[in-house]
């Protein structure tokens, strides 16, 4: 292994490609290293080595790129300042190649800052590479992998809860990966969605997305997951100075557990049969990270599409649930189209809007409630307002999107259309959205008060629930109520709102 202490840090002004870097210095094993679950065996040893490093890491002064503070920073700065005011702060004013270094590397987690949002997982693919490479560099184990924090097990001792080295604040070894502004209950191993209304842990329509990028209203794969299970996990983590609010998410030990965790469905995804693109500028999007030599390494996103050609592996992948066995007697089920013939058929599809709310949404500490009305020039075309033909091939979704929030509210909100005077319960229940990407973010300077928001964009495939209105004899031409509803108590001081609400037939 090699060391900062005995090498020159910079390795000239040029980034080294990948390709090169890969050659040399990635690793040097015949066959792919395994990443394993932190419930097993395996997975447990490697949190040890994890945690030692990273208390060696909080020792490294602010300057080098192996410290915790310089990997934090990466993601995104401390909320409370800025990134050139923080690099001022640390150099003293100087321009060294650190602070060169600095300057490209840190806040670059740009599908939460407005950017394009398919770079969610390659960014952070590429994030959670390099910092594994630096844990063997501090640990001095070669063989190190970062494990997974497997949350969406079927086994009922692992789903939705934290791994116990992660509330033992007492323990020598574990202790230093406990933080006490999490939520009360991750900290004491409940179910971190225990208070909420449905199963949270529930990704099966998320993996079930057939292409990568978002067409039209239908969400592609990245952003399903990046707006599901993954803001969910951090929401119901974190709080607004933790794992809950973009600036602080990777101080806590548990952000680099948890995006192994989406890696590894990225993975699963790919496995069972989802295809990364291949066209499009932004797979040609460069960035800069520090090796754990100190090595400046450029690499594109599409160079991180591929986990066995950057030389790891999972010990296990997702799979999804096989399906109930059939009644007697019951039809035979039409074949599914393939991944491929799904992808194309959206690709040629065009988004409708039938239905839009008249004003924004603030939500609060109760429920909010919503009405969505017809567009005046969208074609009605059965009793329940936005529900195609049976014989046609749309499908409807409830979309909401440009969300916004002073202060992160700490909970979900779920989501609920109904008609008119219809009930809020389970059979009226769409899915949840969460404002981890939508906070208005001044850094302590009042400018660029956006700076930190995402797309925000959620979609919801709400066709099965209008079937089951039109089959009750519901009649509900022009309006239905869209309801937001606190799964849990939610900062006073949040703010938060949703200004678009719509159903859209695609």
């Amino acid at each position: 292994m090699s060391s900062l202490s005995r090498r020159t840090f910079l390795q000239g002004t040029a980034a080294l490609p990948l390709s090169v870097w890969l050659s040399r210095y990635a690793f040097a094993q015949s066959a792919p290293l395994v990443r394993y679950d932190i419930a097993s065996p395996q997975g447990a040893d490697m949190l040890a080595t994890y945690a030692n490093a990273m208390r060696a890491m909080l020792l490294r002064p602010e300057t080098d790129p192996l410290s915790w503070l310089w990997q934090w920073y990466t993601h995104f700065v401390n909320g409370s300042t800025t990134k050139a005011a923080e690099i001022t702060r640390i150099w003293a004013g100087a321009t060294t190649p650190q602070s060169s270094l600095a300057n490209e590397m840190w806040n670059t987690c740009q599908s939460h800052s407005g950017q394009n949002t398919n770079h969610f997982l390659p960014w952070h693919r590429m994030f959670v590479f390099f910092f594994e490479q630096i844990i063997r560099e501090v640990s001095g184990r070669a063989d190190f992998t970062l494990p997974y924090w497997d949350y969406t097990s079927t086994d009922p001792l692992k789903r939705g809860i934290l791994p116990i080295q992660f509330r033992s604040p007492n323990d020598p070894v574990f202790g230093v990966l406990y933080r006490s502004d999490r939520t009360s209950l991750a900290n004491t191993g409940q179910r971190i969605d225990k208070a909420q209304p449905t199963d949270q842990m529930d990704i099966s329509a998320t993996m079930a997305t057939a292409s990568y990028t978002t067409v039209g209203t239908v969400l592609g794969f990245c952003r399903s997951i990046d707006a599901n299970i993954h803001g969910r996990i951090h929401v119901l983590v974190g709080t607004a100075k933790n794992m809950g609010a973009v600036p602080y998410a990777a101080r806590d030990p548990l952000f680099w557990v948890h995006h192994s965790t989406i890696d590894r469905l990225w993975a699963s995804w790919n496995a069972n049969g989802g295809a990364n693109p291949t066209t499009g500028t932004w797979l040609n999007t460069p960035f800069v990270f520090a090796d754990r030599t100190g090595t400046r390494v450029s690499g594109k996103l599409k160079d991180f599409f591929d986990t066995l050609a950057l030389g790891y592996q999972y010990d296990s992948l997702w799979l999804p649930p096989p399906p109930p066995p059939p009644p007697q007697q019951q039809q035979p089920t039409p074949k599914k189209k393939s991944i491929a013939a799904q992808v194309a058929a959206l690709m040629v599809s065009k988004p409708e809007r039938v239905a839009a709310s008249s004003a924004m949404a603030s939500l609060g500490a109760s429920a909010t409630t919503l009405p969505v009305r017809r567009i005046a020039t969208a074609k009605q075309t059965s009793a329940v307002l936005g529900l195609a033909p049976a014989t046609s091939t749309q499908r409807t979704y409830l979309v909401v999107k440009n969300l916004h929030t002073w202060k992160q509210p700490e909970v979900l909100y779920h989501v609920y259309l109904t008609p008119n005077k219809g009930a809020i319960n389970r059979n009226t229940y769409v899915g949840a959205i969460q404002f981890f990407d939508a906070e208005f973010h001044d850094h302590g300077t009042g400018h660029g008060m956006d700076e930190a928001l995402g797309e925000n964009f959620f979609s919801f495939d709400v066709t099965d629930l209008l079937r089951r209105y039109e089959r009750s004899g519901a009649v509900q031409r022009d309006s239905l109520n869209v309801t937001f509803v606190p799964g849990g108590k939610p900062r006073a001081d949040a703010g938060s709102m949703v200004a678009t609400v719509e159903l859209v037939r695609q």
